[in-house]
């Protein structure tokens, strides 16, 4: 026998029913079903049905007033005890009444039940049989088919009734749904099991599922896209068509049969690419580049909003096609950009990057970067999506840096020649002025002891101190103008003889502070570097600023070198570059050498501070 399933009738609650489907989509295979109260008085049937006698059904007659039956084993009270307390019952009756015809039967009854259990009518069943040895094999074959057909279907299909209960379901409508067929039999659309959604994500009401409208209106519904969560949680996507199911001459439908595609995959991916298309749109919205996607099969050219602000082109006047673009740019570089393009896509290289000239709407021409990422499909390339960025203020300000490089560079060599001039005129004028002068007077002396033989040891004596005054002069030269001092007898050592040699001076106060870890984590040319600045700025205090007090630190902080040399001199304008002579300029290039900061505070009458610190290598 066939499996049990719920099914509702158009004026009963839920009830048990020993066939799957309803007659209505198996018309034509003399299968009569009437549905009738628990006193047999008639509430539904199928179209079968009425061609069982000449006379119409109706609403609440008594069904074996209809026909007549001579039940098979006994009287219908009989069998009424096992209808209500089995819930079913299959067997064979005669039909007396066509024409004192009698018709060969096959019946089966079954109870229907509401939710409590109880009984509240009966589904009958009623095929005529030409034997009564093939009776339960057609029913089979009959109901097999069905089955079959409607099981193959990869399409959800279910048939509701009048009211809205679902009366039967093929698997693959259950399937779609994650329930099974027993649990999709009975339910109705305001089961809190259902909760549907429109497109735009709110909710779909009740009323206007597309079944139910159709019961409504009698009004086929096509292709409605609806979302349904399922009891897992997940929202599966359906295209829903359904039918109403009117009987001839009447008007209101009985039922409608309901078809559904799972549309999920194609609704995400649909909301996947609108979600990218909305991405790739507010891209191109909020960045300064402007966007362009170019389909090599179609040769069109998508440009973002950016390229009119950027080229001053107003859209009217851009062109989609590419030739205008390579129009545009600047001879020189035409060639190069075609050829470099077509190259990538032949390597199947996916990246691509440029930089030209293009000519904007005012005729001047722009510095562009443009970057491309080339896609392709089936080994062929079918788009390039890029960005083109303006480098024009940059390439201006790269020349300007050029430029005041090479301008530095300049005078860095011209201050080193005024240096080297500067230090050979210093070295001349101190031979001249102080060393020949000493050795003058030593000669002298030789002279004079020649000259007065009772004085020569006296004399003599007199030119041998004189010449070792002369050798003195001529060791602090050296040791003030080369680097082999400093390393002989190291950085700390020399600035300390450069600061004894200021504390020489009347009135001059000096104070040195000095981290010991320092030297042992500079190399020779740093040392040098360091030296030569302190040396350097000591100097200009002696010769300008008339300074009663002088600091010099020279400290370790974390992994940075800090330099500070400060007096309380008569100081100068720093902002002024006139300011800036030959022996500031090389320490800023020897602070430089060093990939150091270079920094004087100075105003006048506020003494002058230098600062230099650079970071220690790894």
């Amino acid at each position: 026998m066939p499996d049990s399933k719920t099914i509702h009738s158009r004026t009963a609650a839920p009830l048990t029913v020993s066939y799957r489907h309803t007659a209505p989509v198996i018309s034509g295979w003399e299968l009569a079903i009437i549905q009738t109260d628990l006193q047999f008085r008639i509430t539904g049937w199928n179209p079968d049905a009425e061609s069982l006698q000449a006379i119409p059904l109706r609403e609440g007659i008594y069904l074996f007033d209809y026909v007549d039956l001579e039940w098979a084993g006994g009287h219908l009270r009989d069998f009424y005890k096992t209808f209500i307390e089995a819930g079913h019952w299959s067997g064979e009756a005669t039909d007396h009444i066509e024409s004192g015809k009698a018709n060969k039967l096959y019946i089966h009854v079954s109870a229907v039940r509401n939710p409590d259990g109880l009984p509240t009518s009966f589904i009958i069943i009623i095929q005529k049989l030409t034997t009564a040895g093939n009776r339960e094999r057609e029913f089979a074959v009959v109901e097999n088919k069905y089955e079959k057909l409607m099981n193959s279907l990869s399409n959800g299909v279910i048939m509701m009734d009048a009211q809205g209960y679902i009366e039967a379901s093929n698997k693959a409508g259950a399937d779609i749904l994650g329930l099974t067929e027993d649990e999709m039999l009975g339910k109705t659309v305001a089961s809190p099991d259902w909760k549907a959604i429109q497109p735009d994500g709110s909710i779909l009401p009740p009323e206007q599922f597309p079944a139910i409208r159709c019961l409504r209106e009698g009004i086929a519904q096509r292709n409605v896209v609806m979302g349904v969560q399922k009891p897992s949680g997940i929202i599966v996507w359906l295209s829903v068509n359904a039918e109403a199911l009117i009987r001839r001459g009447q008007a209101v439908p009985y039922a409608v049969v309901v078809s559904f595609t799972d549309i999920t995959e194609t609704m995400n991916a649909e909301k996947e690419l609108r979600m990218s298309n909305e991405r790739f749109y507010y891209a191109a919205k909020v960045t300064s580049d402007a966007i362009w996607d170019f389909d090599l099969e179609t040769k069109h050219i998508y440009r973002s909003e950016a390229f009119s602000t950027l080229s001053g082109y107003s859209p009217g006047n851009i062109q989609s096609g590419l030739d205008w673009w390579f129009s545009k740019v600047h001879p020189d570089d035409r060639d190069r950009v075609k050829n470099k393009v077509n190259q990538y896509i032949e390597q199947g290289l996916d990246r691509w990057e440029d930089e030209y000239r293009f000519e904007c709407a005012d005729g001047s021409y722009k510095y562009l970067l443009d970057i491309g990422q080339i896609i392709y499909r089936n080994g062929k390339a079918s788009r390039i999506i890029g960005a083109i960025r303006d480098q024009s203020t940059q390439k201006k300000l790269e020349k300007q840096l050029v430029q005041e490089q090479l301008e530095r560079t300049k005078a860095i060599a011209r201050a080193s020649i005024r240096g080297q001039e500067a230090v050979k005129a210093t070295i001349s004028q101190e031979l001249h002025d102080n060393v020949n002068q000493i050795l003058m007077s030593a000669k002298l002396f030789m002279d004079n002891a020649k000259r007065i033989p009772e004085q020569s040891h006296e004399l003599i004596d007199k030119a041998i101190e004189y010449q070792l005054m002369a050798l003195q002069e001529i060791r602090k030269l050296s040791r003030m103008y080369s680097s082999s001092h400093l390393e002989a007898v190291g950085l700390y050592q020399s600035i300390h003889d450069v600061v004894e040699s200021l504390r020489m001076l009347p009135d001059l106060s000096v104070d040195f502070n000095y981290d010991e870890e320092i030297e042992q984590l500079l190399n020779k040319e740093q040392q040098l570097h360091l030296f030569r600045i302190i040396q350097e700025q000591t100097n200009n205090i002696i010769k300008y600023a008339a300074a009663s007090e002088v600091q010099i630190d020279l400290m370790l902080k974390s992994r940075e070198i800090q330099l500070r040399l400060s007096d309380n001199g008569k100081g100068f304008d720093a902002s002024n570059p006139a300011v800036s002579g030959i022996g500031i300029i090389n320490m800023m290039s020897r602070a430089e050498s060093l990939n150091g900061q270079f920094r004087i505070e100075s105003a006048p009458g506020n003494g002058c501070t230098l600062y230099v610190s650079f970071e220690l290598g790894e």
